[in-house]
């Protein structure tokens, strides 16, 4: 299924782990909820969400002020869900294996590669299909884990798209061969294990796995349709300015471009503004002109937003507002 208009709009913050994403996120959502029924959610191990917001949090939405939900995911709780999901759907698929105690593999698949970047896929895409039929939030705002581990979540459906193709054409031969069998030997084909009886479809309506497999493609497609579409997704990077924040930000744009999602901003956190710069400083602040001109050089498409250094730790709704009133130029996109 393919959305052009969900109805609702939604945000990535992404960036380097320590740059101060999750606080321009909350900032940005604070901003928003003024407009709009509002909905953040942080997909990141760190749990730093509630305490940047001052609020306790937990994986159901908690209302920080009026048109402000906010939701922090429990990273252990959602990837065991998603491989119970995965064993439940495995069963459903292959009748014959609920004799086994596929059970017993969860702890062990939790950590095989991959397990917490389709974890956190499903979560946002159990989000997106949420909120387009319940229509509960006008915004959506993901803050998501260090760059690298963002990168491989949202190069998934472009890939498994892929595979999911290639898988679909390999079930429906199995089935072709499947049928021409039948049509040989006049009967179903069947297997016997732990003692039962089972028989192996022939039709692709009839096949679990195949019915499986366009359920994935049909999640796959909304979640491509809705992050790639630029009049309904906002990506937003995050760096300091220094360079190895922004020698990363270079390289997620360029890897993000190569899926087609576009990038629109960089947020700049903490940039330093002193009128008479003590000595000590002169090194900091020399470092920080380059990093501004890298900035210049490498982002020239995108919208630059400066939000300066505070010398308070940017904790709780007040202190929030005062980054918040930089974020104009992304706001924009809400009505957009």
């Amino acid at each position: 299924m393919v959305y052009k208009n969900v109805g609702f709009k939604v945000f990535f913050f992404i960036g380097k782990g320590g740059v101060g994403k999750t606080t321009c996120a909350a900032a940005f959502a604070v901003k928003v909820a003024r407009y709009k029924r509002t909905l953040i959610i942080s997909l990141d191990p760190a749990h730093n969400l509630g305490d940047v917001l001052g609020v306790e949090l937990s994986e159901k939405p908690t209302r920080v002020v009026d048109n402000l939900f906010a939701v922090e995911v429990d990273f252990e709780s959602m990837i065991r869900s998603h491989l119970e999901n995965l064993v439940d759907k495995v069963k459903g698929m292959y009748r014959y294996l609920r004799v086994l105690n596929l059970d017993s593999y969860i702890d062990v698949l939790r950590y095989s590669p991959g397990i917490e970047e389709y974890a956190t896929l499903d979560k946002i895409t159990e989000v997106l299909k949420w909120n387009i039929s319940r229509g509960e939030y006008e915004v959506i705002v993901f803050d998501t884990p260090p760059t690298g581990l963002t990168l491989r979540i949202m190069a998934l459906p472009s890939i498994s798209s892929i595979w999911v193709d290639k898988l679909m054409k390999l079930r429906i031969q199995i089935l072709d061969r499947r049928r021409i069998i039948e049509k040989i030997t006049g009967e179903k084909i069947k297997t016997i294990i732990g003692g039962r009886v089972f028989e192996a479809p022939s039709k692709p309506e009839d096949d679990p796995v195949y019915n499986e497999l366009v359920r994935i493609k049909s999640d796959i497609n909304l979640v491509n349709s809705i992050v790639k579409n630029p009049a309904t997704t906002t990506t937003v990077i995050v760096v300091n300015p220094e360079t190895l924040p922004i020698v990363e930000a270079k390289r997620a744009l360029n890897f993000l471009g190569k899926l087609g999602i576009p990038v629109k901003y960089i947020i700049v956190n903490k940039v330093l503004s002193v009128t008479q710069i003590p000595e000590n400083l002169k090194p900091k602040i020399e470092e920080q002109e380059r990093a501004l001109r890298m900035i210049n050089e490498y982002f020239t498409n995108l919208k630059v937003v400066k939000i300066p250094f505070l010398c308070e730790e940017p904790k709780g709704l007040s202190k929030l507002q005062n980054i918040s009133i930089h974020m104009d130029k992304i706001l924009a996109e809400v009505e957009g």
